[in-house]
């Protein structure tokens, strides 16, 4: 990998184990609070979901989508959970199972207590629900292989502060591997702008002059390109991220530093990329009579979302690729189906109604959505509908990295 010759040699940073009470009183803490989270985050996308999606009979005027005092039941169905799973002992306070069980028992409680609460919400929500709370679960609190598993591996406060500890190792990879991407090139970095901007032009002569494609009152260019630099920032972490461990398996075998450095490094070059791009975007809108608004506030929180959505699928595909070399080219397949799944080069309201649901369903639709809005449309995202990509963007963080560390020491053996 070219960022081989920029590596020095770094130390690590280990932190020691929390091993007081009072360590271990915040752990109990942090633990309901995350699994909390992911309960008030199951219940919230199910009401948005029973609101949106074509499914289930009409409810009526009066159905009661929020309500306050379920949230409050959630935590109450929570803490009995806790509290049947912590009785038979201290060593099953600790267990993985215990973490895994708790909220999932604490869903069958809460479901339970819904059913008596809000008598009148539907069997679709409640459905919802448990298919959310569900994949929540399991990406943030794994399945143990057996029921006295205990956690094994690093606490990931140990890993995040080696990993802080090299943060100069990143920023020196990140930044010699776009400088040399286009070292020999005449126009040098122009091409991070003229390659996706030479294919905006033609799209949008193709679109708006010849198929006719109806955006509403704003030019075409600037529909399509509030929806290319989101899904470019994406589209070049994923293809990038995926190759990133097999690009640097010579390193791997050389010398220790975080893997997880390599990952990032290419998330890194995705949004200095963007950023360029993002640029060249205003200038065209600029062009094109539309300027900047005071809802451009709301953009680093959208980009916060799809760089965790991002960065979590980016360390799943890199370690699935060494284990499995067939994953870059199944992975190139799907991108180039996303692509097409996602209102990018049209508006979602030519979709038939009947379908509208997979917009709802696709993270990243719900993203670039809420990017157009604010870009183009000077309209506030519906905060509502980011609830899910948000939970689902923290789920696949949690996941992508707890998978990557755990595998990271057979990179070497499988180069």
């Amino acid at each position: 990998m070219g960022g081989e010759r920029a590596v020095l040699s770094y130390t690590t940073l280990a932190g020691p184990r929390a091993s007081t009470r009072a360590a271990s009183r915040l752990g109990v803490i942090g633990d309901y609070a995350v699994d909390l989270a992911i309960l008030w985050a199951g219940y919230f996308i199910a009401t948005y979901w029973r609101r949106t999606l074509p499914f289930g009979r009409f409810v009526g005027e009066h159905y009661r989508w929020y309500d306050p005092a379920a949230y409050g039941m959630l935590a109450a169905a929570l803490a009995v959970a806790g509290l049947l799973l912590v009785l038979p002992g201290e060593e099953r306070l600790a267990s993985a199972a215990r973490r895994f069980w708790t909220p999932v028992f604490g869903a069958a409680l809460a479901l339970g207590g819904l059913t008596l609460l809000v008598p009148q919400q539907s069997g679709w929500q409640k459905g919802y629900f448990a298919a959310i709370d569900l994949l929540l679960v399991l990406l943030i609190r794994p399945l143990p292989r057996r029921a006295a598993d205990v956690d094994e591996g690093q606490p990931f406060g140990v890993y995040l502060a080696r990993l802080w500890a090299n943060r100069s190792l990143l920023r020196i990879w990140v930044q010699y591997n776009v400088q040399s991407r286009y070292a020999q090139a005449i126009l040098g970095i122009l091409w991070i702008i003229l390659l996706p901007l030479s294919t905006a032009i033609i799209m949008s002569v193709v679109f708006s002059q010849i198929m006719r494609v109806s955006v509403g009152d704003v030019p075409f260019i600037a529909f399509f390109l509030a929806g290319l630099v989101p899904w470019g920032l994406f589209n070049q972490a994923i293809s990038s991220g995926m190759r990133s461990i097999l690009g640097a398996m010579g390193l791997i075998n050389q010398i220790y530093f975080p893997r997880e450095i390599i990952v990032l490094s290419a998330l890194g070059e995705a949004l200095v990329d963007t950023t360029f791009m993002f640029v060249a975007m205003l200038a065209i809108d600029a062009i094109v009579g539309i300027w900047p608004n005071p809802l451009y506030l709301a953009l680093p929180l959208l980009l916060a979302i799809e760089v965790a959505f991002s960065l979590g699928l980016m360390l799943l595909v890199s370690w699935l690729s060494v284990l499995v070399r067939d994953v870059p080219q199944l992975v190139s397949v799907l991108l180039q189906l996303v692509f097409y799944l996602c209102p990018i080069i049209y508006p979602a309201s030519i979709v038939p109604e009947r379908y509208r649901f997979l917009f709802a369903l696709n993270p990243l639709a719900v993203l670039i959505d809420a990017f157009r809005a604010v870009l183009v449309y000077d309209r506030a995202p519906v905060w509502s509908s980011l609830v899910y990509p948000a939970a689902l963007a923290a789920g696949l963080l949690a996941c992508g990295y707890r998978l990557f560390k755990a595998n990271e020491d057979i990179f070497a053996d499988l180069a």
